[in-house]
């Protein structure tokens, strides 16, 4: 029994937000239990001030509903954790990547992708075909702090 109304009530939901009706939903609760309560008898305001809110909610879930089908809310997300360091750099920043000797250990003469790790500069991540290695620039040299297997 449990299961049934825990699958009833998924799927109601889905379909609440589908149409972004979450909003709705909520004022409609809170008008039920104003009416419950008996507010709704004695303050005429409180109805009127009820109807403009659940209004503006069916409103705004019509306009969510709307720029979702015509795909206007999609964010661009931006990318965490790494970046990805140019080879074909030019300028100051430049210099300072020419300064530091790269000599990580191949093996099989495979030549690995660098990326500089976004949260911290100082650091630079290898990847290899089979794990990644992750230096820290001292002194104009990469030194290898870790290596995790893919």
């Amino acid at each position: 029994m449990r299961y049934v109304l825990k699958s009833i009530f998924k799927f109601i939901y889905k379909i609440l937000s589908l149409f972004n009706l979450q909003l709705t939903l909520f004022i409609s609760l809170i008008g039920v239990v104003l009416y419950f309560t008996g507010i709704w008898d004695k303050n005429p305001i409180v109805v009127l001030i009820f109807k403009i809110a659940l209004i503006f909610s069916l409103i705004f879930a019509l306009f969510q509903t709307i720029k979702g089908l015509l795909g206007l809310n999609k964010k661009i997300k931006k990318s965490k954790g790494v970046q990805i360091v140019d080879t074909d750099n030019s300028g100051e920043d430049d210099k300072k990547e020419e300064d530091i000797k790269t000599e990580p250990v191949t093996i099989n003469a495979e030549t690995p992708k660098y990326f500089r790790v976004k949260q911290n500069p100082n650091l630079v991540m290898a990847e290899f075909l089979d794990r990644y290695e992750l230096y820290k620039i001292e002194n104009g040299k990469l030194i290898r702090i870790r290596t995790d297997y893919k």
